[in-house]
């Protein structure tokens, strides 16, 4: 035996726990705001960034251009020259011309109002080697030289005790000498308080998320009422009330032209359930008559009629005739259902003149005496199922000759535009209020009459059936009763 652990049934009653579209919709914009805050709050970071650093850079450059500028004056460069040849030469006056370099420097970067948090270093370069000639940050390291102006991030981690070295830089000439001057990024408020900005930006919206995720539950809830009312609606719709419908609003959205569908839906499913209800009761109806005569003759034989010989035979003959008549009708229903579940059948063109010409043949072997005419072009064709249409037509003439006086006189005519096959007689017609419902099953215009024909009132509802299979149509035409019919087939290709 399998036991689940405590964390497996905690995933399983998660997973299997119901949430409402409106939770799903507000959890997703939920989760999209904060997503859209988080991804906000980097790009303004980075665009401040970006922007912070331009202006740094800007003004750095602008600072160290003005000193430069001014210490490459002639006097600054003659007196620079030769305190930087002291310190290269004179190992004993070195400090001396050290104090007055920085000095110099001094004065020039106070005269020019240098900002204070601009660090400067001056050198000179003789034999490849850099000497220092004035700075007022001595700890800063002499970086690689920068190129059109451009200056540069530098950033060396625990370069000092208690920190990090992270400084924009710029080296320009001044003279012949270099000017290598710097800001500390590490120490600078707003570069710090950008750090910190998304964090404080994320924390901030989650109100804002809380506040989107309630609104979106309750807009959602109230966008989605209809379709629990079209829920609640089709949870009460049973057997008994087909006719129950979903109330219809007046805007013309998405969700009204869903409840339109299932209206129509439930419209067909009560017409359906209609037609099979008066179908059964049909059936039935048909079934009752002959098996109360079966039961009838059974009886009347268990009784005494057995050892009557005449009336032995007649019993038996009513059998016979009545479980013939039943059979009939059972087979045709199979029939039917069978026709109403059939797929698109297989089609071909076909010649259709030796197709109707072998149809009559054997039609005459069964009932030479029925009269046919046949009107079809030699070159007729159509794109159709050759098997079904013989069947169709079959049924069509089986009716034409029951219900006709005899000799029957049928003529099959095939009109090529529209393409159509009619079946005409000269049999007993169909009353104009028949007309209408003669492909329904188990409908009969004359009950005596059909008693006589032996009809179950299938033959045509199958026809019919067959006809839409083929992607046709069928309508029946009678100017009255004792003046023929003519069954009217239109392809559509």
């Amino acid at each position: 035996m399998i036991k689940f652990s405590k964390k497996s049934k905690i995933k399983k009653h998660f997973y299997n726990r119901r949430f409402s579209i409106s939770s799903q919709i507000a959890l997703i914009f939920g989760i999209s705001t904060f997503v859209f805050v988080a991804c906000f709050s980097f790009c303004i970071t980075a665009i401040l960034r970006s922007s912070v650093l331009h202006q740094k850079s800007e003004d750095l450059l602008n600072n160290s251009v003005r000193l430069c500028t001014s210490l490459s004056s002639p006097e600054v460069q003659n007196e620079l020259k030769r305190l930087s040849d002291i310190v290269v030469t004179d190992s004993v006056n070195i400090y001396r011309a050290l104090q007055n370099s920085y000095d110099l420097v001094g004065r020039v970067v106070r005269q020019e109002r240098i900002p204070y948090y601009i660090s400067y270093t001056l050198y000179y370069k003789y034999e490849g080697i850099c000497y220092l000639l004035a700075s007022n940050d001595p700890y800063l390291p002499l970086l690689q030289q920068t190129e059109n102006f451009v200056p540069r991030r530098y950033y060396e981690k625990a370069y000092y005790a208690d920190g990090d070295l992270n400084i924009l830089y710029l080296t320009l000439p001044s003279g012949i000498f270099y000017v290598q001057s710097s800001v500390n990024m590490d120490t600078d408020s707003i570069d710090k308080m950008l750090s910190i900005l998304p964090i404080i930006m994320i924390a901030l919206s989650l109100p804002l998320i809380a506040v989107s995720f309630l609104s979106a539950r309750l807009f959602a809830a109230r966008l989605l009422h209809p379709v629990a009312e079209i829920t609640r609606t089709a949870k009460e719709i049973s057997a008994s009330n087909l006719d129950r419908r979903i109330a219809q609003r007046d805007v013309h959205d998405e969700l009204q032209e869903l409840g339109t569908t299932f209206n129509d839906l439930f419209a067909r499913l009560q017409a359906d359930f209609e037609r099979e209800k008066r179908f059964t009761s049909d059936v039935s109806h048909e079934l009752r008559t002959p098996l109360a005569v079966l039961l009838g003759h059974l009886d009347l034989l268990r009784r005494w009629g057995k050892s009557d010989p005449k009336i032995l035979d007649s019993s038996l003959e009513t059998l016979y005739t009545e479980t013939k008549s039943m059979q009939a009708l059972i087979e045709n229903l199979l029939l039917l259902s069978r026709s109403e579940r059939q797929n698109q059948p297989e089609m071909l063109i076909i010649r259709l003149k030796p197709l109707l010409k072998k149809l009559i043949d054997d039609q005459l072997l069964i009932a030479p005496e029925v009269q046919f005419t046949l009107e079809c072009e030699e070159s007729a064709t159509l794109f159709t199922n050759s098997d079904i249409l013989v069947q169709i037509l079959r049924i069509l003439i089986t009716n034409s000759i029951a219900y006709s006086e005899k000799p029957a006189k049928i003529c099959i005519k095939f009109v090529p535009n529209p393409k159509q096959l009619l079946i005409c007689d000269k049999g007993f017609g169909i009353d104009a209020k028949d007309i209408e419902h003669i492909f329904d099953r188990l409908y009969r215009t004359d009950e005596s009459r059909n008693k006589n024909t032996g009809g179950s009132g299938l033959g045509l509802a199958i026809a019919k059936t067959l006809v839409q299979n083929l992607g046709g149509t069928i309508k029946a035409q009678s100017e009255g009763t004792g003046k023929g019919t003519t069954m009217e087939i239109t392809f559509d290709k």
